[in-house]
């Protein structure tokens, strides 16, 4: 394979676990939304869910890869194992599950923005939208688990 053939598929790998993320986030909403149904919380998850699922759609027009990455098949997995457990658990851990999800959402835009075979335009959709949505998520999150 070219040079170019392997940026390539580094920057569908890192889009593709960045897309998978996002979507694993989005399951972890829905448990903690299960354990605040009818609670004023409820509210604030369900946009937190909708915008992850917002972020892995706007991801895929950068996803050019049309097979999964095993990574991204990995953090699936990982992610619905943990939610499995979750379940399980009480609204503070459901909680806290979410919170992981949106701090491996967080660390992979971080990483992101810096490699070099990302699109240009991906990074500036990360910096300009995707960064600013999870730092007003952790904030949601924060907020949520004083009042639990």
């Amino acid at each position: 394979m070219n040079v170019n053939g392997n940026k390539a598929a580094g920057s569908a790998e890192t889009v593709h676990c960045m897309m998978e993320a996002e979507l694993g986030a989005a399951d972890a909403c829905a448990v903690a939304l299960q354990r605040f149904e009818g609670q004023p919380a409820a509210k604030e998850l369900r946009r937190i869910q909708q915008e992850h699922r917002e972020a892995a759609n706007e991801l895929r027009a950068y996803n050019n890869s049309p097979r999964s990455s095993h990574a991204g098949k990995t953090w699936r997995l990982l992610s619905r194992a943990l939610l499995a457990l979750a379940q399980r658990l009480s609204a503070a851990s459901a909680l806290r599950s979410l919170n992981k999800a949106e701090e491996t959402c967080f660390r992979l835009y971080k990483d992101a923005v810096f490699e070099k075979d990302v699109p240009v335009e991906c990074q500036a959709l990360i910096w300009s939208t995707l960064l600013p949505r999870l730092e007003a998520h952790r904030s949601s999150l924060n907020r949520l688990r004083c009042d639990s």
